[in-house]
């Protein structure tokens, strides 16, 4: 790849926070250095995914970042990355010359003291990147570059839910920046695609627990089998911490009336501990007999749990794999605030009757056969203002469906189902 460097001349002498020892007269320093930064260095080739999705991590410097860097004749300063594409420092480095020895760290969570590298209070060590190179004087141009600055070190990438705040607990791990293993709680809040980092060495037999609230999402230890001597440097690893709950009940055809007790109990746990998007994969959900239909364990619990009002609303269901919804699956069940169906084509009768707090319905795929006596989406969002449908636009094609109206949002079967809206996904491929 093509190396860029970055030039900045550093401007106005800033004393705060600069160390500059045995240079009392700042007038014999260099004032006039210029800092040539070369490109991030980006994790080995041998990269993670992001659960399903190509992940090449981070590729460029961000605003924001910030390259500690410390003389050995005691003088210090940091580069920070600013908006436009430049490198400001805060101080002038004193008595260099060319033999000197200039050491450059990229530590995000750390600031620099005193000449000093800590880390902050709040972003221990593990929480963020550690990584040192040293930089050479030319004349006055300081020269950055890390491309032979070899991480000692593993990434961890925590995949879960966006926007969540994780306690993440390990055994054997040595965070980077540190030379002790650490046996500590970590708290982390995911990003925007819901992941969440740790940086450093994981040993052979080294445990990682993934909490949130209560609940445990994940469990993993790195195993001899699977890691021999442990986690290797410069290599990213994911970690699957996605909250889901079975409704296959470990692949059983039939339920009892205590696996929807248990299953009630589940989704308060999650919902009490702030995991209101239940995802449910499987394509055959386990069932359970009532006295005139048969439904989904799944579908059967959020009903049951609907009957406590303090949980209306309160669930974002996802199923990603299940093909067609039950006769009066989701009858009443008015702890649904969306739910988001990505390969469902069939629809039964009253499915959705009832669910009166339901903003959002999700439909990914075409629904090819629909069986309508009663309405399936009557009072859907009723209590909430109405429900926003979204469906794939191939279902204005579909000859076995009648297509939605969608100016005045109705779609209707044998019954006129009212919508608040009714939107179209994929519009380019189907040329609308």
């Amino acid at each position: 790849m093509r190396r860029l460097y970055f030039a900045i001349i550093l401007g106005a002498l800033l004393l705060s926070g600069c160390v500059n020892k045995g240079f009392d007269d700042i007038s014999n320093a260099k004032s006039d250095i210029t800092f040539e930064v070369g490109d991030f260095v980006q994790f080995g080739a041998s990269q993670t995914r992001i659960i399903g999705t190509p992940d090449i991590g981070k590729t460029a410097w961000d605003v924001g970042d910030k390259l500690l860097v410390v003389t050995d004749a005691g003088s210090s300063t940091t580069l920070t990355y600013t908006a436009d594409y430049k490198w400001v420092a805060d101080c002038t480095l004193g008595g260099l010359n060319e033999q000197s020895e200039i050491a450059v760290t990229y530590a995000p969570n750390c600031a620099l003291t005193a000449g000093v590298i800590t880390p902050q209070e709040s972003l221990p060590l593990g929480t963020g990147e550690y990584y040192t190179t040293e930089a050479t004087l030319s004349g006055n141009t300081v020269t950055i570059s890390f491309a032979d600055a070899a991480r000692t070190y593993s990434r961890l990438r925590i995949a879960g839910l966006e926007n969540q705040t994780l306690t993440v607990t390990t055994t054997g791990f040595t965070p980077a920046g540190a030379t002790e293993v650490a046996t500590a709680a970590y708290t982390l809040t995911t990003d925007n695609n819901g992941n969440a980092f740790l940086y450093g060495v994981f040993a052979e037999g080294a445990t990682v627990s993934v909490k949130q609230g209560d609940i445990t999402l994940k469990d993993y230890t790195f195993t001899a089998e699977k890691n021999p001597n442990g986690t290797e440097y410069n290599k990213s690893y994911a970690l699957d911490a996605t909250p889901v709950i079975d409704g296959t009940l470990g692949g059983k055809d039939t339920a009892e009336e205590s696996d929807i007790t248990a299953l009630v109990e589940q989704l308060k746990a999650y919902v009490d501990n702030g995991i209101t998007t239940i995802i449910v994969p499987g394509s055959e959900p386990a069932l359970i007999e009532m006295d005139s239909w048969t439904n989904t364990v799944i579908g059967e619990a959020i009903y049951r749990l609907s009957k406590e009002e303090s949980y209306n609303g309160k669930i974002d269901l996802i199923l990603p794999d299940v093909t067609e919804i039950f006769d009066q699956e989701f009858h009443s069940a008015r702890a649904l605030n969306s739910i988001t169906l990505a390969k469902v084509t069939k629809l039964a009768d009253q499915a959705f009757y009832g669910t009166l707090y339901l903003r959002t319905i999700t439909f990914g795929s075409v629904i090819t056969e629909v069986n309508e006596l009663g309405a399936i989406f009557n009072q859907v969002g009723y209590k909430v203002g109405g429900c926003d449908l979204i469906l794939n636009c191939g279902q204005m094609n579909e000859s076995n469906v009648p297509a939605p109206d969608l100016t005045n949002n109705i779609w209707k079967f044998k019954f006129e189902n009212e919508f608040k809206s009714i939107t179209l996904t994929h519009t380019d491929e189907c040329g609308h």
